[in-house]
């Protein structure tokens, strides 16, 4: 079990790089356009589930799309940290 976790760990971080990546791009117009969806469409629900547990302030109260942005982008960043050194200490 602990070679086959250790084995996955870095396709599954890939993949938690690319749904954060995704979840990012539907956050701004530039992305949503690039994924060939119209401008209407802007949400930070799959932003806010990917930077759990850190973003769950937008969960909880209700911000500006400007503050709410900040805090998403912050609490991914703080995932993608966390994660590569979690990633990273097996080696």
């Amino acid at each position: 079990m602990i070679q086959t976790l250790s084995r996955l760990r870095w396709p599954l971080y890939g993949g938690y790089l690319l749904l954060t990546v995704l979840a990012l791009m539907m956050a701004f117009t530039p992305g949503l356009e690039l994924l060939g969806l119209p401008p209407e469409r802007v949400t930070f629900t799959p932003a806010t589930v990917t930077g759990l547990p850190w973003s769950l302030p937008v969960v909880v109260a209700r911000f500006d799309s400007v503050t709410t942005l900040a805090i998403v982008m912050v609490a991914n960043l703080l995932n993608v940290a966390i994660g590569l050194m979690l990633v990273k200490s097996g080696d």
